[in-house]
């Protein structure tokens, strides 16, 4: 994050202070600020703690109050919450703040066109509105609620005429949770041209642009990054060797990769990149012994055992490949591609009922219940047997999270043609297009005997026809 560091590790020391004698008396920002600090590190239990001991001193501060209903919010204690807001709402110079705090709690209940027109409604009467944004984005954006977050950050791009350096990260990772790789390297880009000795700036857009594909200008932003400052620069130098690698220039990676070994014998990302580099070159033999070295020293590496499945899932021994994905799996942190990865390993081993289970036991954890693919595989494998279940889950994580990605609409499309229903995978069809009439190639993919159906054709040839 961009958050002003001043301003942190000054809320940073009050904390300390606060926590060393509890009865000190401080000032009301300086109460606000230890408030801020727990509630960015999502200690809401102590963010309200300071809170009640700063309204003992300050009772009259609606300000406090905001803060403390924002809180019950996030704590999902929302009848504590209301009665703070009843307490405030009479007050017209916080109808903005009202807003925004019952937004919050539609938010929590699923209520988004409800959540909608209250965030409009506080942006609209709000007098500061770089402020208003900020805080609907801050919220948004810790409910994971990316579609809407967007929006609002669009808009302050729009109407604000010097755009906070956070909201403008915020929208750059918006656009990277939805794959919009481009705009996000555009965000960063200008980022870059208000503070260009920012390394932060140049090491995310070389990591866009990787994700991006773009190589040669990663190598660019990260060599930017490392004329700004060499220090603590490991990491770039291991993100530009991946791209000199992805590039077919494993040799100038692998003296990257080993000059970090001359500082850091030890360094087992640089080992991880000489093995990346022998691995697309088809040395298997030496990567998969790299890999074995770096696991022996860390068995909590897994990225080792991801790539050493991969190699032998190339060689279709799915059983071997089986066995390292498992031990991806025993992380406490369960990364997606993994979890995709280890699913269709089974599949190719014709283990419907274990790919089952093994997608259900992590698929509602924190890193995997936002991740679109994960539930696109997971309604793949039930559909195999309950097409109608397929769909009910697609539709729900549609209704609650991805109604604005065209990949979940378009295979909502196909089931729905399945069982028949095609006054629904018309719908889908309509909606697809509107987010992305590219993918619809995806759709005849799926299901090619689609071109067939005259009400569908319909729909796909109107709807060129406009554009």
């Amino acid at each position: 994050m961009f958050e002003n560091k001043n301003y942190i590790q000054q809320s940073e020391k009050l904390a300390k202070r606060y926590e060393n004698n509890k009865q000190r008396y401080f000032e009301l920002d300086e109460f606000i600020a230890i408030s801020d600090y727990y509630m960015l590190n999502r200690n809401y239990k102590n963010a309200l703690e300071v809170n009640t001991t700063a309204e003992i001193f300050y009772p009259s501060s609606v300000e406090l109050k905001t803060i403390k209903a924002d809180l019950y919010i996030r704590s999902n204690e929302f009848e504590k919450a209301e009665e703070v807001i009843k307490n405030i709402e009479l007050n017209s110079d916080t109808i903005p703040d009202i807003y925004i705090l019952k937004g919050e709690i539609s938010i929590k209940k699923n209520q988004y066109r409800q959540a909608e027109k209250l965030f409009d409604g506080a942006v609209k009467l709000s007098e500061d509105k770089d402020y208003t944004l900020e805080i609907i984005c801050d919220f948004l954006m810790v409910m994971h609620q990316i579609q809407l977050a967007k929006k609002y950050l669009e808009l302050a791009q729009k109407i604000i005429p010097d755009v906070d350096i956070d909201l403008m990260y915020w929208l750059a990772k918006c656009y990277e949770y939805e794959s919009e790789y481009g705009k996000a390297a555009n965000i960063y880009e200008k980022m870059t041209t208000i503070d260009p000795f920012d390394e932060n700036i140049w090491d995310n857009l070389g990591d866009t642009y990787m994700l991006m594909s773009e190589y040669e200008k990663a190598v660019k932003a990260f060599d930017f990054r490392l004329s700004v400052s060499d220090a603590d620069a490991t990491e770039t130098l291991i993100n530009k060797a991946e791209c000199l690698s992805m590039l077919k220039k494993n040799n100038e990676a692998i003296k990257i990769y080993n000059k970090i070994l001359d500082l850091e014998k030890e360094n087992q990302d640089a080992m991880f990149g000489i093995a990346k580099c022998y691995e697309r070159e088809g040395i298997y033999g030496i990567a998969e012994k790299i890999y074995l070295d770096i696991v022996s020293q860390n068995p909590n590496y897994v990225d080792a055992y991801y790539s050493l499945a991969t190699i032998y899932a190339q060689k279709n021994e799915f059983k071997t490949a089986e066995q390292f994905m498992r031990k991806t799996l025993d992380d406490t942190e369960i990364v997606p591609v993994f979890l995709i990865q280890m699913s269709k390993i089974l599949l190719q081993q014709n283990k419907i009922k274990e790919a089952k289970q093994t997608m259900e036991k992590f698929i509602y954890t924190d890193s995997c219940k936002h991740d679109y693919q994960i539930w696109l595989l997971y309604a793949e494998i039930i559909a195999i047997d309950n097409i109608e279940k397929a769909i009910d889950i697609l539709e729900t994580k549609y209704s609650e999270n991805f109604y604005s990605i065209a990949e979940i609409c378009y295979h909502l499309a196909y089931y729905n043609f399945i069982i028949d229903n095609i006054s629904q995978c018309a719908v889908y069809i309509e909606r697809g297009l509107e987010l992305n009439a590219d993918m619809m190639k995806l759709f005849f993919e799926l299901c090619p005997e689609v071109m067939l159906n005259e009400q569908i054709m319909s729909i796909y040839f109107s709807f060129k026809t406009k554009k």
